[in-house]
């Protein structure tokens, strides 16, 4: 199994990829060469943004190249969820039609909210057709590896920075099969605390007390894997030496895993290395290109800690349709959706969708945001001075926040009180103007970006909310004298 190549299908697939864009310098034989000596925990996830860092590429480039290695079959895209308790892949899946909102750690026993911020991982693993790796058959591996190198993250770490694979290895937790209708017992000595275990195969999970007086004789505690349940006759032991004798009474193989707590034991959550994550993934324009028919399935969405989102649309477009007519009016405004998206896409945020005139696109940092608003203005100024008229003017508006993404129309979108509260911020902008709330003037990287224009500050009444909310108005011209940031207030 390991190791062998399929030539012919790796050249085509590779030519196909190299034909799509003009790449980096070697990033193709930089991605031929993991796939030819790169190890299979390597290869069967993928992080784009270590490839990145490890191989010398922008970060943004590496993930389009793994996009478009997935459209063209050499890699598969798979979404993980992590337990930031253990580092437990809790649900693993290659579509986000099958992404909840919520996802439960039988190892951990808890339940936990999905964000795209956090716990959402996106990796890709190598098509087998191209390279077939052992973690392809998991039945094929130990009790061990199954654990620690398929179902643990093996780079999840403690504050202290102690990797928990390796404290894993140290401690040694019991980690076995149990065939149907078998069999298994192990010995263990239990301090005053909890033992938790869980059957990853099956989901189900086990919690046992261990308080009162310690035994010193050893006691035999029969534990049944049952269908839907797996539990102690007993749920409360003393401390003392135990011998655990577990029986398997369905007809699916069970893998079982168990870990001792200490009384007073403090375990805090896990960090894991940067990664591709689910919000950072929807705020890349090659995914929705390239994978539009992916959608949320279910009406709840899924939610977004933080999320900047802009709104751009035209100043006088009406009196434009008027007077230069349906046909030259719809050309300059489809011409000017090409330069818009440039500018966003430069600047890391992608185009959600347009709505008549108008665009609306996020961005992972506000800095960001704002960045691409003073380009667009720059840009349209260009490409009105190249139609030799000033007949594209735009007004732009930006917020950050919590959000949800759905699926409307058919394809992904935002939902929630931070897009509204940018597209009504928009609506406040004149010509040539940008307006941001107070939640972005707060970001240092904002305020550094337009200590050189002269920005004006009000109280302003948006449609829907009730309170008012201060905003401030960013003009296209920088000031004439470099100084700190000055605000002038606007009459309210």
């Amino acid at each position: 199994m390991g190791s062998q190549i399929d030539e012919g299908l790796l050249d085509e697939k590779l030519a196909i990829i190299e034909g799509v864009k003009s790449w980096q310098p070697r990033l193709i034989s930089k991605l031929e060469s993991v796939i030819r000596s790169g190890d299979e925990d390597t290869l069967f996830r993928m992080n784009p943004i270590r490839f990145a860092r490890e191989k010398g590429v922008e970060e943004e480039e590496a993930i389009d190249l793994f996009l478009h290695s997935v459209k063209a079959g050499l890699f598969r895209l798979n979404w993980q969820l992590w337990c930031p308790g253990c580092g437990g892949i809790v649900e693993s899946f290659d579509s986000l039609r099958t992404l909840g909102t919520h996802y439960h750690c039988n190892f951990c026993q808890v339940n936990l909210e999905a964000t795209l911020d956090d716990y959402i991982e996106i990796t890709f693993a190598l098509s087998p057709r191209v390279r077939d790796i052992e973690f392809n058959h998991p039945e094929t591996l130990s009790a061990e590896d199954f654990f620690l190198r398929y179902i643990f993250h093996p780079e999840a770490y403690f504050p202290d920075g102690t990797k928990f694979g390796d404290a894993m290895k140290k401690q040694k937790p019991p980690m076995f099969y149990l065939e149907p209708d078998a069999k298994f017992e192990i010995g263990m000595t239990l301090p005053p605390g909890t033992v938790s275990g869980s059957d990853w195969l099956n989901r189900l999970d086990l919690f046992l007390a261990v308080a009162g007086e310690p035994m010193q004789a050893i006691e035999e505690v029969d534990i049944f894997l049952d269908p839907g349940s797996i539990r102690a006759p007993k749920a409360e032991l003393r401390p003392g030496p135990k011998v655990l004798r577990f029986r398997n009474r369905t007809a699916l193989k069970g893998a079982i895993i168990l870990m001792s707590h200490p009384e007073g034991e403090i375990h805090s959550p896990l960090a894991f290395p940067p990664f591709l994550s689910g919000k950072r993934l929807f705020n890349s324009q090659t995914f929705r290109d390239l994978f539009q028919s992916e959608t949320i399935q279910g009406e709840e969405g899924i939610a977004i800690k933080d999320i900047t989102v802009l709104f751009t649309d035209l100043k006088s477009s009406t009196a434009l349709y008027d007077r230069i007519g349906d046909l030259q009016a719809y050309h300059l405004v489809r011409q000017h959706f090409g330069s818009l998206a440039r500018v966003i896409n430069k600047h890391g945020g992608a185009i959600v969708k347009t709505i008549g005139d108008a665009v609306m696109a996020t961005f992972l940092q506000p800095a960001e945001a704002l960045g691409a608003a003073l380009g667009m203005l720059d840009e349209i100024d260009r490409f009105n001075q190249s139609n030799g008229s000033k007949d594209i003017v735009l007004k732009i508006g930006i917020h950050k926040g919590s959000s949800i993404a759905v699926t409307l129309n058919e394809r992904l979108d935002y939902f929630g009180q931070t897009v509204n509260v940018a597209s009504r911020v928009q609506g406040l902008a004149g010509a040539e103007e940008i307006y941001i709330t107070q939640e972005m003037y707060d970001v240092p990287e904002v305020r550094a970006l337009i200590k050189d224009h002269p920005v004006n500050a009000k109280d302003a009444r948006l449609k829907g909310i009730q309170e008012k909310v201060k905003v401030f108005r960013v003009r296209a011209r920088p000031a004439e004298v470099s100084a700190p940031l000055r605000l002038e207030r606007l009459a309210t």
